[in-house]
């Protein structure tokens, strides 16, 4: 049975997807940087460049937005243009734009500009396949352009018409709100993660929604009331509570952030961010086995193939990766290990592609990217060794004050805390984050102090409680 947690805090909102009590996926949505993915815009083409088929366009963020054309495309430069975000912004890169709107339901998503009716190669059912695909068609009423989601098995034409109705009232809405003014401008703002998470997944796999903030918990409840009333049931509020303390989840984090991931056989995998890609060794470490070496290497490189879909998952890794998987001679063996990844990787809804193991053991695979990777919100590059390594991020402790917080009004009566840094974090939260401590202060009220103090270990933080 799965578990939902949905931790609101001051400066981030993060979902995560328990399953046995195993922490198997985490969305990270950062308060101090809105996501954008699936957001619909307005925007200005700002440069037209022939020799790429591109162009780039101005939606009012920080950086220009990036447009693949058509060939035929006539798109010039100072036209308004609509358009939705494909990919954030990652490094230098701009965010990725997309002229071709989708809108998702629970169990369809709307594509007004296309003409077919297709389904999710995931409904592998045939008879299902075409109930579902008739009465779409019935139930669309010309209303064309339309992708049967997984979460669409077993639904009645009731819940095809009911999502299809309401997908074409939204952009309806879109293109009221586009013809509006001039400039760039925000036409439609997608749900945060917890939230379509749970709409689009909510079923009776689902044991529990946990929250710990009270607006969250009236907006999930209506998501949950308009599927199935029932659900409702499901949902509880742990008011201003560290939930991710309170169902373990905290320390299966810290671990996602280790290098080293140990299997349980006594093996491991090490995990190695570039820039261009992810490199991932797979070691047999402790793991002997009572059988020959050639068995006992399957073994393990069983255990990492299953391991290696569920970090990937984890930890939002995106782009090419390459698995240096222990040296097999059976080809068997070799096309075994491809079988299981194809078969784990058919549980992530991200685009993955897994191809053929070479003569070293080395398979490349190839992770449709998003967003950044949690890491990118934990850790940060070290500043005392010049990016050799990293350390844990402003953010991480942004929430680790807030958590503190949380205990002090929970477990003590004190209204007046002191919070000791060292001097380079103290810094850039007076630069920076004073609005987020505040919030924090008046959010749980207790009045809080910084101050410096540079015997303390720059991931840490010191409490003195004042009377």
């Amino acid at each position: 049975m799965k578990k939902i947690i949905v931790e609101c805090l001051v400066s981030s909102h993060k979902t995560a997807i328990l399953e046995d009590d195993k922490l198997i996926e985490l969305l990270i949505e950062d308060n101090k940087n809105s996501k954008k993915v699936s957001n619909i815009y307005r925007g200005i083409v700002k440069k037209v460049i022939p020799g790429i088929q591109a162009c780039f366009v101005d939606v009012g963020f920080e950086k220009l937005a990036y447009l693949q054309l058509d060939k035929d495309s006539n798109i010039k430069a100072g036209q308004d243009i609509l358009v939705q975000v494909n990919k954030e912004e990652v490094g230098t890169k701009g965010a990725k734009l997309n002229t071709e709107i989708s809108l998702a339901g629970r169990y369809l998503v709307y594509i007004p500009t296309n003409d077919r009716i297709t389904i999710s190669n995931k409904i592998s059912d045939e008879k299902e396949r075409f109930r579902l695909k008739k009465i779409a068609k019935s139930a669309s009423e010309g209303a064309k352009g339309l992708i049967i989601r997984t979460e669409a098995v077993g639904c009645t034409k009731e819940d095809l018409e009911a999502d299809i109705n309401e997908l074409k009232e939204r952009y309806k809405e879109i293109l009221k709100e586009y013809k509006l003014g001039i400039g760039p401008k925000l036409l439609y703002k997608e749900l945060d993660f917890s939230s379509k998470y749970i709409k689009d997944n909510v079923n009776e796999d689902i044991e529990k929604i946990v929250t710990n903030d009270k607006c969250k918990y009236d907006e999930l409840k209506n998501i949950l009331k308009s599927i199935k009333r029932e659900y409702i049931e499901k949902l509880e509020l742990e008011e201003n509570k560290d939930i991710f303390d309170l169902y373990r989840v905290e320390n299966q984090i810290e671990k996602a952030l280790n290098k080293k991931v140990w299997l349980k056989s006594g093996g491991y995998l090490i995990i190695d961010k570039t820039e261009a890609l992810t490199v991932i060794d797979v070691n047999t470490g402790r793991f002997t086995g009572n059988l020959k070496l050639e068995e006992t290497v399957y073994q393990t490189n069983i255990e990492a193939a299953i391991e290696v879909c569920r970090q990937l998952k984890l930890r939002d890794i995106g782009g090419i990766v390459i698995v240096d998987f222990i040296d097999m001679h059976k080809v068997k063996y070799k096309q075994e290990i491809i079988n299981i990844l194809n078969e784990e990787f058919k549980k992530d809804k991200r685009k993955t592609e897994v191809l053929g193991m070479t003569r070293l053991g080395l398979v490349e695979i190839t992770r449709r990217r998003e967003r950044d990777s949690i890491d990118k919100y934990y850790l940060e590059e070290c500043y005392i060794c010049e990016g050799k390594g990293a350390i844990k991020s402003i953010s991480f402790t942004l929430d680790n004050i807030e958590k503190e917080i949380i205990r002090i009004s929970t477990h003590t009566s004190y209204k007046d805390v002191t919070i000791e840094l060292n001097s380079r974090n103290l810094e850039l939260i007076k630069m920076n984050f004073m609005y987020i401590i505040e919030n924090i202060s008046k959010k749980y009220e207790i009045k809080i102090r910084l101050c410096e103090n540079n015997k303390i270990n720059y991931e840490k933080i010191n409490i003195i409680y004042n009377s």
